[in-house]
């Protein structure tokens, strides 16, 4: 009886690792999108067409307060906020297997205002609890000698 206990086991632990491995290979994308009057801009689309198109699209919408949510498989994405059928804003992204996060700020200005996050877990060396910190990409002039 003990021998048919631990056999039937073996499939269900083969099931566990196999989801840790889906898991792990996912990655957590979330952020907010203001329109271009600066209220939240709700039911937008967000796109993620993979390079080389291995999987099909995937979409997710804004709520009421303009935020959306995603999980993706790792690699490259062109990233698309869509409202009413026209995009507003694209860019390449690339999912690693770790959370992150990506705002947009639709207004019209000189420089847009697209925001990259990532979360810092407390394992970092801190005490202090996970957080999202701004990961943005700013122009910089090199120095010359």
């Amino acid at each position: 009886m003990n021998c048919r206990a631990v056999l039937a086991g073996f499939p269900l632990a083969g099931t566990f690792a196999f989801a840790a491995t889906l898991s792990a290979q996912t990655s957590s994308i979330e952020g907010n999108v203001v329109s271009t009057d600066g209220r939240p801009l709700k039911d937008a689309e967000i796109r993620f067409d993979q390079k080389g198109k291995q999987i099909p699209a995937i979409a997710t919408h804004t709520d009421v307060n303009g935020h959306y949510t995603a999980a993706l498989p790792t690699g490259f994405y062109k990233m698309s906020v869509i409202e009413r059928g026209a995009v507003k804003s694209a860019l390449i992204v690339k999912a690693t297997g770790a959370n992150s996060r990506i705002d947009f700020d639709l207004r019209p200005s000189a420089q847009k205002q697209i925001r990259h996050y990532v979360w810092v877990g407390e394992g970092t060396g801190s005490h202090l609890p996970g957080r999202w910190v701004e990961a943005g990409i700013r122009a910089t002039r090199s120095p010359t000698h």
